[in-house]
């Protein structure tokens, strides 16, 4: 579908404007999420970077994006309508990113338990995520659906770990409150993130009312 899409960046109009806009909100949207699951973890933020500015600044490029689309159509009723759909379902996947994001900010200004079980786990989930999580962002800009197929497959196996760990931690018997809470929300969060950049990706590759379904 997405494919199709590309055609109209030739094009020059408002459209075209938005699409290539998608593509930089999605990278804004991971950068931001790398940044705070990171920080959840252990590692400091950049001295004067701002979670709650970024996710506003992801939350205006929505906007700025529907704007676009709706004067585009404005303007050629008949035209792009299909594409118009799906970029207007995908951005709302990509300012999701920040919104759990924020989530996270807030979860790693509570964590002091960076060490033990499910700590170790977290890391090596997050370790996987990332760089499937960047090449995304490729993937979608070119539109590129056999590897969007794969990468689905990929997120889809660290979707069921991040449950299986938080069905461990329920279960769990030997370990405190707080760190029950700390880390089932964690995957919880991580889950989600991963949940919408499969539903991004699915734009690449199915028609319109495939889009979000990926079984």
């Amino acid at each position: 579908m997405f494919r199709k899409l590309i055609q109209i960046l030739k094009k020059g109009d408002l459209m075209s404007q938005a699409i290539e806009d998608s593509y930089e909100m999605f990278e804004k949207g991971i950068s931001l999420f790398e940044k705070v699951a990171l920080n959840f973890l252990g590692e400091p933020l950049e001295e004067d970077f701002d979670v709650y500015a970024s996710d506003r600044e992801l939350n205006k490029m929505e906007r700025n994006i529907r704007r676009k689309i709706l004067e585009h159509l404005a303007i050629n009723p008949k035209q792009d309508i299909v594409g118009a759909l799906v970029l207007t379902t995908v951005i709302v996947h990509i300012e999701r990113l920040g919104d759990y994001s924020k989530n996270v900010y807030e979860l790693a200004q509570k964590n002091t338990l960076k060490q033990g079980k499910y700590f170790e786990r977290s890391k090596c989930i997050t370790q996987r995520l990332f760089p499937i999580c960047e090449r995304a962002i490729e993937v979608y800009r070119e539109s590129l659906a056999d590897e969007a197929k794969n990468m689905i497959i990929e997120l889809d196996k660290i979707k069921k770990e991040c449950e299986k760990n938080i069905d461990e931690i329920i279960e769990e018997k030997d370990i405190s409150v707080k760190e029950g809470i700390l880390y089932s929300l964690f995957f919880r969060y991580l889950k989600r993130v991963t949940a919408h950049t499969m539903d991004i990706l699915t734009s690449v590759w199915q028609p319109f009312h495939l889009i979000d379904f990926y079984k």
